[in-house]
């Protein structure tokens, strides 16, 4: 298996698995709409034997406080394997060769919108820790599930305060 950037000539592949990995074409037209409108930052897939079985995308986001200061940051997901090859490692292995990458970059942080106990073992925390919340989530009923990962020393942030997080319109249609 091989982790690597993605092509345009993965783009069939990385649908099929994104088909194949949830129970709507949502997130498949996620990924199409975030790269129409070059919002797509990072996307890796895995391949092996010449064909796309996983695929992660990392997009920006913006943290904004209550006194209008912003700070920018990354958004993972989606993330998808195809379901014959999950329980392998792959998912694993796409979201931590993206998250190193992006170090490198010196993005300063990441957040995503997943299973708790599953982003906790890359080092992802409630957002809700550091008074952050998701504009997707105006009741906070999703609130355990959004959280927060630095990925330097000293991850920019608005100031003090509360901030509301907001992915790229792609979103609000998922």
């Amino acid at each position: 298996m091989q982790i690597r950037s993605c092509d345009p000539g993965d783009h069939a592949g990385v649908d099929a698995v994104l088909k194949s990995a949830f129970p709507t074409p949502a997130e498949a037209q996620l990924v199409a709409t975030l790269r129409a409108a070059d919002a797509d930052t990072l996307e890796l897939v895995a391949e092996d034997a010449d064909t796309v079985i996983g695929t992660a995308m990392f997009s920006p986001v913006t943290a904004i406080a209550a006194n209008g200061s912003q700070a920018y940051g990354i958004g993972l997901g989606p993330v998808a394997v195809d379901p014959g090859r999950q329980g392998q490692g792959i998912g694993t292995a796409l979201i931590e060769a993206g998250l190193d990458y992006l170090r490198t970059l010196g993005v300063p942080w990441c957040v995503v919108l997943g299973e708790p106990d599953y982003y906790a073992r890359f080092g992802f925390t409630p957002a809700s820790q550091r008074h952050w919340s998701w504009t997707g989530d105006p009741d906070g009923e999703h609130a355990g599930a959004f959280q927060w990962l630095a990925l330097n020393d000293k991850p920019s942030d608005p100031a003090a305060g509360p901030s509301r997080v907001n992915y790229h319109p792609a979103f609000d249609t998922v």
